[in-house]
């Protein structure tokens, strides 16, 4: 799960569409590849079920499945996870129905190959105490009390959807206030002892290698520098971190910031071609 090359950052617009194979979640739907581990299939991908897509079970697969709806809506065993809705679900947990009526765009993430069974699982993970069945994000309140000061330019608030009981990993919405911009241009940077893996889900964010626009991700793994960043008009992420507990360290020295950084992204092999393929979004007038 923790064997992926670092990735700061893509464009997920860049990305084809992919039909996902038999075998896997969810065989009839599209998909877009994030990252993968090569060691042991886990992966992040953005998922795109048609209007009236629909599956019937028992079925379950052999990975947790983490999940954010961006677009659409999703019926899963009487849930409606309506757009911003999320949800943790332990390998082994059982789909009996699912259906899209207008279809559904959504995040997904899982902890190794994502191997589809056609059968129900033995019931211990709908009781497990790292279920989160699910939340509606929209309906929560921000957590301004961000206290650390090397942030306090961002004004950073927050929205906490799952934390791991044994290891302390996190996922969690944030946001980054508006005319946001590190003091004198510059700031140390942050390290994590553990992957930070980011998805941008509206605004922008302006960090040594460029500006991310919604549709943005990256996969940091541990130890590695970071950073200072800023927000013109703002900026909200889904943001996971990934084998233990989320602790920032942060550098002696500065370093500086510009809103004006050129694209220049870190990629493994596989994605170089797309470091030459900068992104913008459509102008807004």
């Amino acid at each position: 799960m923790l064997d992926r090359p670092h990735i700061e950052f893509l464009q997920a617009q860049m990305l084809p569409w992919r039909r996902i194979g038999p075998g896997l979640a969810r065989p009839d739907a599209e998909y877009k590849l994030l990252s993968r581990d090569a060691t042991d299939g886990a992966c992040s991908t953005l998922m795109r079920y048609a209007p009236g897509w629909s599956r019937e079970g028992p079925e379950h697969i052999l990975a947790d499945e983490e999940f954010f709806v961006l677009e659409g809506s999703l019926e899963m065993d009487g849930h409606h996870y309506a757009r911003d809705s999320y949800a943790f679900l332990p390998a082994g947990w059982t789909r009996h129905e699912m259906h899209s009526e207008d279809g559904c765009v959504l995040l997904a993430f899982y902890d190794r190959e994502p191997k589809l069974i056609l059968e129900a699982g033995d019931g211990s993970s709908e009781t497990s105490k790292h279920a989160v069945q699910h939340i509606n994000a929209a309906a929560m309140a921000w957590d301004m009390t961000l206290n650390d000061p090397n942030l306090k330019h961002l004004g950073i608030g927050r929205k906490n959807l799952r934390t791991d009981p044994d290891t302390g990993e996190r996922t969690f919405l944030s946001l980054i206030l508006p005319q946001a911009e590190p003091p004198g241009k510059k700031g140390p940077q942050e390290i994590h002892p553990v992957v930070e893996e980011a998805f941008l889900l509206g605004g922008s964010l302006t960090g040594p290698q460029g500006t991310m626009y919604p549709g943005a991700y990256f996969w940091r793994p541990a130890g590695i520098a970071h950073g200072p960043f800023g927000a013109r008009w703002g900026a909200v992420s889904l943001i996971r971190f990934v084998g233990g507990k989320h602790v920032n360290i942060w550098t002696d020295s500065e370093a500086p910031f510009d809103f004006g950084a050129a694209y220049q992204p870190v990629m493994p092999a596989e994605l170089a071609h797309l470091a030459d393929m900068s992104w913008t979004p459509p102008v807004s007038y």
